[in-house]
Parts: C-alpha cells; sequence; structure tokens
C-alpha cells in the first residue's frame, strides 16, 4: 500500500510538473517572441550601419582613386616633358656636331645605309 501511495504521490507531482511546464512554455514563447521582435530591430540597425559604413568607405576609395589617378597623371606629364626636353638636347647637340664636322658626319651615314641596305637584302 505504501507504493500505491508513493506512485500516486509520484504522479501528481509529475502532473504539477507538466502544469509548470505548459505555463512556462507559454511564458516562454511570448519571451521568445519579444526576444525575435528585438533580435529583428537588431539586425535592422545593424545592417543599416553596415550600409552606411560601405558607402564611406566607397567614398573614401573613390576619393583615393581620383587622387592616385590625379598623382600618376602629373607624373606622366613630368616624364613626358623631360623625355621631350632630353630629344631637343639630344637633337641639338646632333646638329651641333655635323655642323662643327660635316665630312664625318656624312661618312657615318654612308656608313649606317651601307649596313642597313646589307641587312635589308637578307
Amino acid at each position: 500500500m505504501a507504493t500505491v501511495s508513493m506512485a500516486d504521490k509520484a504522479k501528481a507531482k509529475a502532473d504539477s510538473l507538466i502544469d509548470e511546464a505548459e505555463i512556462a512554455t507559454s511564458a516562454s514563447a511570448g519571451d521568445v517572441q519579444a526576444e525575435l521582435e528585438n533580435l529583428r530591430r537588431d539586425i535592422a540597425a545593424l545592417t543599416q550601419t553596415l550600409a552606411s559604413f560601405g558607402t564611406g568607405k566607397f567614398k573614401e576609395a573613390s576619393n583615393r582613386a581620383s587622387q592616385l589617378g590625379a598623382e600618376a597623371a602629373d607624373a606622366s606629364a613630368q616624364y613626358v616633358e623631360s623625355a621631350r626636353s632630353s630629344l631637343i638636347s639630344a637633337e641639338q647637340d646632333l646638329e651641333a656636331h655635323i655642323r662643327n664636322k660635316p665630312l664625318q658626319a656624312i661618312a657615318i651615314a654612308a656608313g649606317v645605309g651601307f649596313v642597313a641596305a646589307l641587312l635589308s637584302r637578307r
């Protein structure tokens, strides 16, 4: 008889625990819904923050690329001007050399022409 009463007590305790679990489950379902809503808001705010951060980084990268492009254009212009100056200087030096030694210049030109003719025959 003691086992029946223990069994009844165990059953009553189990029923009590089941009722508490159902109450806790319904309460926790509401909590879960509230937490999900909070999570949705947090995700939306995070998405907006990331979007604004990405836009800022894109603008920063765009500005840097424009700056680098301008610097490259300036450097190219300087190199072109330097090359132009070098060519003008070499032309002037060659012209001065030809004026000072015209026979030597004619002999060199004839030699270069002869070599070019030999190379073009082959």
